[in-house]
């Protein structure tokens, strides 16, 4: 692993059977992993995905993520690298899509295998990043912040590209409700209305909730939810706080009800949870 005062970023490679990478959040810090060997689960949030051996997934910042193998050996390696990567640089930077892309990305869990065109960069770069830190040559640092850039890059046109009319109006809307994920973002833990998230950029309730869904592919509901239960999951595996004040803090009325939420999402209780994360 390596760290930089300028350009903070770690890079790791893990193997086994079972458990593979233990259930952890990144708080301010963005992850692209690669499976290189075997089958594996990959729990990214509220979302789970399979991935095989070339595939590729991005983790957005404080995201829950865990991966486990399908059976036998499997291996995984990724490079984690801190926000500033876009913060340092919003001078230059359309902020309109860094708001498209953290809201798509984060909603979107997607994996990029062989056929998908944004492998073959993904791929490349990747085994520069490596080859780089494992010389560790002359200013190695230099290359992996480039190559970082580079596969940021592809992200980001997949993630915003306007392919075809659906693409644009989906951009046009979630730029429009960037002050409501904002909104959320802040608020989640509290008690948040439909009618006041309408409120803030001038629709129906009913208008609200339909451009809401089209656009980031949940409900309102569920999408609060879903970070509630992404924090939830944070406090599960890195403490010990008792359920009942998880439950209070994250917004839910009563511990019957966060089981209930809980399970739901993640086919898990909470204490369930508890156990397999450690």
């Amino acid at each position: 692993m390596d760290n930089n005062a300028k350009f903070p970023f770690s890079i790791y490679r893990e193997s086994g059977e079972g458990r593979i990478v233990n259930t952890r959040v990144n708080k301010s810090s963005m992850e692209i992993i690669e499976v290189t060997q075997g089958s594996v689960r990959v729990q990214i949030g509220t979302d789970f995905a399979s991935a095989s051996r070339g595939d590729f997934l991005y983790v957005p910042p404080g995201m829950v993520v865990r991966i486990e193998s399908e059976g036998g050996i499997s291996s995984v390696r990724g490079i984690i690298f801190d926000i500033s990567v876009f913060e340092d640089n919003m001078e230059n930077f359309d902020t309109e899509v860094f708001d498209m892309f953290y809201i798509q990305s984060k909603n979107k869990l997607t994996v990029f295998g062989t056929e998908h065109p944004v492998h073959s960069t993904l791929s490349v770069l990747m085994q520069e990043c490596f080859d780089e830190y494992s010389t560790r040559d002359v200013c190695y640092k230099l290359p992996i912040r480039a190559n970082i850039y580079l596969m940021l890059t592809a992200l980001l046109r997949f993630y915003c590209g306007a392919r075809g009319e659906l693409d644009r109006m989906i951009y046009h809307n979630v730029i429009r409700l960037s002050p409501v994920i904002n909104y959320i973002s802040e608020s989640f833990k509290d008690k948040i209305y439909i009618e006041k998230l309408a409120d803030m950029i001038n629709v129906s309730p009913d208008y609200f909730t339909k451009m809401f869904k089209e656009t980031i592919g949940k409900t309102p509901i569920d999408y609060i939810n879903a970070m509630r239960i992404n924090y939830a999951m944070e406090l599960l595996c890195t403490t010990d706080m008792q359920m009942s004040d998880i439950a209070d803090i994250i917004g839910f009325c009563n511990p019957n009800y966060f089981h209930k939420i809980f399970k739901q999402y993640i086919d898990l209780s909470p204490l369930s949870y508890r156990k397999l994360s450690r």
